[in-house]
């Protein structure tokens, strides 16, 4: 690609030639070979270019998802201990803005050694043409380079500020709309407490700060772009002032005059993009520490659960002690010397005050636990359904089938067995009933219900109920168990 614009340059070098010289000298078909050449180089130019951009715009989208994907199975992994460091917004601002930033800097990657390499071609064929002169122009380059290492080094800082500010506001505004939108003992918190106005504040205040970094960044970037904008015309100034000045002989005609500033041209492209690169080097390099930072944190360890089919029955747990995690203040066990078998085909229920460790219990079998001792075997497919119902945003059906083919046998038993029957006739679709994000238009039985129905459908081999009809009326209660 940047041979054709040396070789556009050369053409026009010689098309100027042709206009100096007389019919005599040279034929008429020159000029037009010339302006051929030249109309040719700029298509294949447009064609490269437009390749090029293509095919990295391509490289750069797969590896935003690739990014996203992983920090999303992290986030799937990651230990009791290391959710209290790692908050809902800064996982968000990991899969949006720095997934982001990796697909900006990976469309002008490769100016990292083409912009040397168009700058040194330049360089190289001004210095045949000028001669010493382009010193002075290489001079104003030199100096301008020190100055945007300062104005990046400052907005790296700025960056890092402007992230941590942004992870706080993402949570402050999940908290919120938590608040708003999530029924709890069939109240709104926020409009119950009339804490609008000091939420309010709480964001704006968040919000004013990140303004404050983006204002400073603003104007850093301003700076860069107004001394990288009069970079070429500076070198051509101080390139042509000086190949003047230096000697009566060197006169400024239409050849050198127009193919030099065809050279200073090429150079605008790679100065113009390398301020760019820079400030997506520096962002990147930001998103890049917060990524490592992340992904290096403590991980659930799969194998506290085992899974051995030879097991005659399906759940066992000899001499177990579990912990929430591996820091000082959660290695504190919570279960201790827990010794439980349960045979095929029987109901077992824990019974005990709250806090007594039935949830945990539940979750040292899932291997949600830390297990500092003794032994745990699962064996068969679990459906797990929590105190808190988790709905998706898709139809009633679709909560209850969970992507598995419908079987209209099944689906009318996991109705009639989680009491659905009336909440269908009541919701205007029935079961095709749009439901909207974590549930916003069903009440906490009719969630807590539709989870369960969504357990008895995925026919499981192991069904662990962490006491989901605490939520659920009390006739809805005993007829669920008595069917």
């Amino acid at each position: 690609m940047y041979l054709m614009k040396i070789s556009e340059s050369t053409d026009l070098k010689c098309f100027i030639k042709f206009t100096e010289s007389s019919a005599e000298d040279t034929p008429m078909w020159h000029g037009y070979l010339y302006a051929a050449l030249m109309f040719i180089c700029a298509q294949i130019q447009s064609l490269c270019l437009g390749q090029y951009f293509m095919r990295m715009f391509l490289v750069g989208l797969r590896m935003r998802t690739a990014i996203i994907s992983a920090v999303y199975t992290k986030a799937m992994r990651i230990s009791n201990s290391a959710k209290k460091k790692s908050t809902t917004g800064e996982i968000v601002n990991l899969m949006s803005v720095d997934a982001q930033r990796f697909m900006d800097i990976t469309t002008y990657i490769n100016m990292l050694w083409s912009a040397p390499l168009q700058i040194g071609l330049a360089l190289y064929f001004l210095w045949e043409l000028l001669g010493p002169s382009v010193l002075a122009g290489l001079a104003v380059m030199i100096i301008v380079i020190p100055i945007n290492g300062v104005i990046a080094k400052k907005t790296k800082d700025l960056q890092l500020k402007q992230m941590k500010n942004k992870d706080h506001r993402v949570k402050l505004m999940n908290e919120i709309l938590n608040g708003i939108k999530l029924f709890s003992s069939y109240c709104r918190f926020l409009k119950l407490y009339a804490w609008e106005q000091s939420f309010e504040e709480q964001v704006l205040q968040v919000r004013g700060k990140e303004i404050k970094v983006l204002k400073q960044m603003a104007y850093l970037t301003a700076g860069t772009s107004f001394i990288w904008t009069c970079t070429p015309f500076l070198v051509s100034l101080a390139t042509f002032a000086t190949y003047v000045s230096i000697s009566d002989e060197h006169v400024l005609d239409a050849k050198t005059a127009f193919v030099s500033l065809s050279l200073f041209n090429l150079l605008r492209f790679p100065i113009a993009m390398l301020p760019m690169l820079i400030s997506s080097l520096v962002q990147a390099s930001v998103s890049l520490k917060r990524m490592n930072k992340f992904m290096n944190v403590d991980e659930l360890d799969p194998n506290s659960v085992i899974h051995d089919t030879q097991e005659s029955r399906p759940i066992v747990v000899e001499n177990g002690t579990f912990a929430w995690g591996h820091d000082e203040d959660d290695s504190k066990p919570v279960l201790k010397g827990i010794n439980l078998s349960v045979n095929d085909g029987s109901l077992v229920a824990v019974v005990g005050n709250v806090g007594a460790g039935k949830s945990s219990l539940c979750s040292a079998i899932l291997g949600e636990m830390e297990k500092q001792s003794g032994r745990v075997n699962v064996k068969g497919k679990i459906a797990y359904v929590s105190q808190q119902a988790w709905i998706q945003n898709a139809t009633l059906e679709n909560n209850i089938l969970f992507n598995q083919s419908k079987d209209n046998s099944k689906y009318e038993m996991c109705i009639k067995s989680c009491a659905l029957r009336a909440d269908l006739e009541m919701l205007p679709a029935g079961d095709q009933t749009e439901i909207g994000e974590k549930g916003i238009n069903l009440s906490g039985g009719q969630k807590q219900r539709i989870s369960l129905a969504r357990a008895v459908y995925s026919d499981a081999d192991i069904y662990l109920l962490d006491d989901p009809l605490s939520a659920v009326d009390s006739h809805v209660g005993n007829t669920s168990l008595n069917t």
